[in-house]
């Protein structure tokens, strides 16, 4: 393929990661306003660490059964069907799994409702027992909904293999919708956070399944077909079978901090979650938008053995999503109070939370550029249809930090659960590039580590423009407040943009000059 297809490539996953960025970010925005109306209600406290905690077994759930990585393995094998023009065989590979996996999820929901108290009282030994009847309670609730977001996880994948995005970006805006509204209505009659676990289960069932359900209905015939024996079957679970038993710490960094902040002083979980619920919005924004639009295409180019492009549609969608990221790392570094401040500190949540949490956010915020990575060139393994390698990768690198999270969280508390998460990032980027490069001869890291000096001279610019603007707002002296936290965003965050886009001009030249060139573009167009 030559340049032009290559172009092409890249725009396709470029539009196709447009959409799913446009509908992450609304979702996570959505996600603020959950978290805020979280933290108004009821704070950072034993009640939201039992909230928090009440999706740990879900998770797990989800985990072992590979509900997550519905996309990483189905699509190649779909894809790969339908590229090869047999679409038949890709319709029935898509019943099968439903009705198979399917049966299996509502087994282990059945077995986890049944057992939720003694599993709460094993997954989190610090709590009292109040915290466990209150977080087994709140996972029942929730239990069910994982039925539906299997198997709207499966019918999205469907459709994301077909190029169908829409789906994929709105689901999540319904499920966070759900939970808001429930939440929040529920609330008025004495629910507490029982309310926000009900909006899940229903969001749940009204966003990832009816949604995708709509949009598949005529685009994909379904048929029980129930056969853990069929050859079918059997490749999927060769290829899911590494992401069930192993793990990454992607999940398990999140499984962690809610393990050890139950030993720590009540509201350690949530303060803990509302600082990854802020440093997640640029991480799936950036990273996960790449990477779910990047592997349809990926995936095709590895069934027709063309890894040279493959490789440079991956070089090109990295070093995009590492400059933005470090830029990114500015803002959030200087201006992790304010941010914080702005989204929660009303209501039950006053200054103390927002101290603690903005120390964590400062921390974590430094692993945006590592998780973006991270996410986008383990889907390169996946789209070959190869899951092995990467699980073994990601275990043997979560193995190696576990103790680092122990020691640091022994020593330093909240602060040292970030480090942690910050260092075991990075060791994990850095071990699936280096393994890829072996998978793949044309694939080339250093051009990964090139864009991210480059980008960290973006992202101190950023960074430095930020503190000015946040230092000169807070001369004004104004009492604290939503209009002065404003203030600060604004300036900070403007003054931070400015800085950023003068150094572009000389730091990443090529990138700035096809910017300005689209911008021209739209310009003419609109005259």
């Amino acid at each position: 393929m030559g340049a032009a297809g290559i172009q092409t490539r890249v725009k396709r996953v470029g539009l196709a990661a447009l959409i799913l960025s446009i509908g992450i970010l609304c979702s996570r925005l959505l996600g603020y306003v959950r978290e805020a109306v979280i933290a108004y209600q009821a704070g950072a406290g034993s009640e939201t660490d039992a909230y928090n905690a009440a999706f740990m077994l879900p998770d797990l759930m989800n985990h072992f059964l590979a509900g997550g990585t519905l996309s990483i393995t189905f699509i190649p094998l779909f894809a790969g069907y339908v590229a090869k023009g047999s679409p038949e065989k890709a319709q029935r590979l898509f019943s099968l799994i439903a009705t198979t996996m399917g049966s299996l999820v509502v087994a282990a929901c059945v077995i986890c409702f049944a057992f939720a108290v003694p599993l709460s009282q094993l997954l989190f030994p610090g709590f009292d027992a109040n915290q466990i009847a209150l977080t087994a309670e709140m996972t029942r609730i929730v239990l069910p909904g994982q039925f539906f977001h299997y198997l709207g996880g499966l019918m999205m994948a469907v459709l994301m293999a077909q190029g169908q995005f829409l789906p994929s970006a709105m689901a999540p805006l319904i499920y966070n919708l759900s939970i808001i509204g429930f939440g929040v209505v529920l609330g008025f009659f004495g629910f507490g956070m029982k309310g926000f676990a009900i909006g899940a289960m229903i969001g749940a069932l009204l966003g990832p399944f009816l949604l995708p359900l709509c949009f598949l209905r005529r685009r994909v015939s379904y048929r029980p077909i129930f056969g853990f024996g069929d050859a079918d079957f059997k490749k999927y679970i060769f290829l899911t079978l590494p992401l069930m038993l192993g793990v990454s710490l992607t999940t398990v960094d999140e499984w962690i901090g809610r393990i050890i902040g139950s030993t720590m002083d009540a509201g350690s979980i949530s303060w803990l979650n509302y600082a990854r619920r802020l440093v997640l919005v640029p991480i799936a924004i950036v990273g996960q938008a790449a990477g779910q639009a990047a592997l349809p295409y990926l995936s095709q180019l590895s069934a027709k053995g063309a890894f040279d492009v493959a490789a440079d549609t991956l070089h090109k969608t990295l070093k995009n999503v590492v400059l933005l990221s470090l830029v990114l790392i500015g803002f959030f570094v200087v201006l992790a109070e304010p941010m914080t401040a702005l989204v929660y500190e009303r209501g039950a949540f006053g200054v103390e939370d927002t101290l603690k949490t903005a120390s964590v956010l400062r921390i974590l915020s430094i692993s945006i550029v590592f998780w973006t990575i991270q996410m986008v060139s383990v889907r390169a393994f996946y789209a070959a249809q190869n899951t092995l390698r990467p699980m073994v990768i990601t275990t043997v690198v979560t193995g190696i930090s576990i103790p680092i999270y122990i020691v640091l969280s022994r020593n330093f508390g909240l602060v040292g659960l970030a480090v942690s998460s910050c260092v075991g990032m990075a060791m994990q980027a850095c071990a699936i590039m280096g393994f890829y490069r072996r998978y793949n001869a044309h694939f080339h890291p250093s051009k990964v580590f090139f864009a991210m000096l480059r980008g960290g001279l973006l992202g101190l610019g950023a960074g430095a423009g930020s503190y000015i603007g946040l230092w000169s707002a807070r001369a004004i002296d104004l009492p604290r407040g939503t209009v002065s936290i404003l203030i600060e965003l604004a300036m900070g965050g403007c003054l931070g943009l400015v800085f950023a886009i003068v150094l572009a001009r000389f730091v990443v030249p090529e990138e700035w000059r096809a910017f300005l060139g689209k911008v021209k573009r739209r310009v003419r167009r609109r005259r």
